[in-house]
């Protein structure tokens, strides 16, 4: 493992509190969100952007907070990200100085969206929200100074199975095409009876086996959600239609192996994939910018991938 990102893992260790298995849905919830919010100590600090506004978006549950990014004036491509945590922690403000350097980084107007968390929004509110993003900035692009000629759609760990889900919806649906999708270390199979083998070798690696499961509970509605290709995308009967994708995978994640299966999915759907595994890196390091080299790595690969769209 990458020195630094054991640096993260220990630190993390020291900063939260002990995992109880006995505890309710309410407390553990709670010491799950405060854990989760601890990845913003390692962001380093916010990069000064040229402009940070907030879209509110209509939708059948109220007003949907989409916060804009614009690295520069004039008319820009759009990067929409998804932010990870399981989609019952995490937030905009939690990813903010990732979102700032994402910005920065690829000249990209990066727009993210406050969608609702489960438990106290079941899946599929935080699909439903992802695509009232996506609709709602089409249709106001000229107006944002958007080029919505150039839509990436982004992700990371939950963010990234939603990123792709919401590619699909936009094929099925007749959305305007998007560019590409970028996959960060992405849940892609939320079946309990999996037997990837990085669940067990990277197990407590950011995510243990006992946490990741009670996420999954929380998050939807019912056991059967989790084999709805929304939710499980690798089950999907046909992924050909989706964009062009950069995957990126973590070796030392449990999630990695669903991740890599993903991809090679794609691939054989004829979706032409570039997939980079970060040697020695752990789950979620979008977040820790100031604490580990690989990010900014991270940073300029997402960078020439959306350049060359």
């Amino acid at each position: 493992m990458d020195p630094q990102a054991r640096t993260i893992l220990e630190t993390i260790a020291t900063l939260a509190p002990d995992a109880d298995p006995m505890a309710n849905d309410a407390q553990w919830l709670a010491d799950f969100r405060y854990q989760t919010a601890l990845l913003k100590t390692f962001s380093g600090e916010p990069e000064p952007v040229h402009a940070i506004t907030h879209l509110l978006l209509p939708s059948e549950t109220g007003p949907l907070v989409v916060r804009l990014y614009r690295p520069k004036p004039g008319p820009l491509p759009l990067l929409l990200h998804i932010h990870g945590g399981g989609a019952i922690a995490g937030s905009i403000d939690s990813h903010d100085p990732a979102l700032r350097a994402l910005a920065n980084r690829t000249g990209r107007l990066v727009a993210a969206p406050a969608y609702r968390l489960a438990p106290e929004h079941h899946f599929p509110a935080q699909l439903d929200d992802s695509w009232t993003a996506l609709t709602g900035l089409v249709a106001q692009a000229a107006a944002l100074d958007i080029d919505a000629s150039r839509f990436v759609v982004s992700g990371d760990s939950i963010g990234g199975t939603l990123a792709t889900t919401l590619a699909a919806r936009a094929i099925a649906e007749n959305a305007p095409a998007l560019s590409g999708q970028i996959l960060l270390y992405p849940n892609t199979d939320l079946r309990s009876e999996t037997d990837y083998e990085s669940r067990k070798s990277e197990d407590g690696n950011v995510i243990d086996a006992a946490s990741l499961e009670r996420q999954i509970d929380l998050y939807l509605a019912s056991p059967d959600a989790r084999t709805d290709p929304r939710a499980s995308p690798i089950l999907a009967e046909d992924l050909s239609a989706l964009p062009p994708t950069l995957l990126v995978t973590c070796e030392n994640d449990p999630l990695r192996d669903e991740g890599e299966a993903y991809g090679r999915r794609l691939r054989e759907a004829g979706v032409t994939v570039d997939h980079h595994r970060f040697d020695g890196m752990i789950h979620a390091f979008l977040q820790c910018g100031g604490r580990v080299d690989a990010t900014s790595r991270l940073l300029d690969r997402i960078a020439a991938w959306v350049k060359a769209r």
